[in-house]
């Protein structure tokens, strides 16, 4: 049996992974003043994706993000590695490769309750930079790594096969335009001569388009549509806010891929520190139920990701925002994500 797929799979790695989340936020409440928010906005919720390259092609969208005032721009740029493997009877997985994915989103104010977002994704898989730089990481601290240093580094495969002999393989460098989305948002309680406020829930609504190709694991050729709802922003004290979000996926069903859940769960749970005027720590869980039917745990469990990250309101109507991301129900999400945020809002 190669190597990449003993004892089971990857889930050699057991246990839940939330070192690095933690350690952002542990390390930076050691000193801090408080002074009023500028940003009206400010979300205390992350918008990171976090999903394997089989996961990832649905249209399971990220955190609903406040109303603005007007409009909204967002360029972003999310990293993964990813290291998953097993096998069970003739279905395989294999996933080892990194992918960058470069999105843009615009948001637009439509009237007082009202929000409309685009989400235009540019995705690029390839064996990537930094599976020793990891390696050494598990090494370092002693960490399991799944066999990780027993497998040439920097090389791609994203495989799956299925027991009926279907087949999805991407082995070469690929990019290329993802699925397209598009989501409306309504401010609840909100009047239509007032403006929305933190003090409101948010529900969504939105589609994904199979713009991008199976393929090359760029979607999944087929549209999905969700609906979710988003808690106000609470207030924890001068200094914490929380809120949190939940909802239902419809998903498109692909014959090329193992048989898949007509509806997912998917939901968030995060929590902000306000560290100074303009500095923001972040904490957060995103948990989804599994978009598969399958005999292998890395696609048919659900999938808990934590996250950590800092954001800088900057002047000018700008912000900037670092996280970074790790599987805690392991296997079933990428072993590490990065995302670089930054968002412009102009006054009107």
């Amino acid at each position: 049996m190669p190597e990449f797929f003993r004892r089971g799979g990857l889930a050699a790695k057991a246990g839940t992974r939330w070192e690095i989340p933690v350690a952002v936020l542990a390390i930076c409440l050691s000193a801090s003043t408080f002074v009023q928010a500028e940003q009206s906005d400010d979300s205390p919720l992350l918008q990171i994706h976090s999903q394997h390259a089989f996961n990832a092609i649905f249209g399971l969208p990220g955190a609903a993000a406040r109303p603005v005032q007007s409009r909204e721009w967002q360029l972003s740029l999310e990293h993964s590695n990813q290291f998953i493997g097993s096998m069970a009877g003739n279905e395989q997985l294999r996933l080892d490769g990194e992918t960058s994915e470069l999105t843009f989103r615009h948001r637009q104010r439509l009237m007082s309750c009202w929000q409309g977002e685009l989400l235009v994704p540019f995705i690029q898989h390839s064996g990537g930079l930094f599976d020793r730089a990891i390696d050494d990481w598990h090494q370092f601290f002693g960490l399991p790594d799944a066999n990780r240093s027993n497998v040439p580094f920097d090389e791609l495969t994203y495989s799956y096969v299925g027991e009926s002999g279907q087949q999805v393989q991407v082995d070469v460098p690929e990019s290329g335009l993802g699925d397209i989305q598009l989501s409306v948002q309504r401010s609840l309680g909100c009047q239509a001569t007032a403006d929305s406020t933190a003090s409101e829930a948010i529900v969504r609504v939105g589609i994904k388009l199979p713009t991008g190709s199976l393929s090359e694991l760029r979607g999944s050729g087929k549209p999905d549509a969700y609906v979710d709802i988003q808690s106000p922003i609470w207030s924890l004290g001068e200094r914490w806010r929380g809120g949190m979000s939940a909802g239902l996926l419809a998903v498109g069903q692909s014959s090329r891929l193992a048989p898949q859940r007509s509806v997912v769960g998917f939901g968030a749970l995060g929590i902000q520190y306000i560290l100074q005027h303009r500095y923001r720590l972040l904490l957060q869980v995103d948990w989804h139920t599994p978009f598969y039917d399958s005999a292998l745990a890395e696609l048919s469990d659900a999938t808990v990701v934590m996250s950590g990250g800092v954001r800088y309101l900057m002047r000018g109507n700008q912000s900037f925002e670092f996280s970074i991301a790790e599987d805690i129900a392991v296997d079933t999400a990428p072993d590490i994500v990065a995302r670089l945020a930054w968002v412009f809002r102009p006054s009107r």
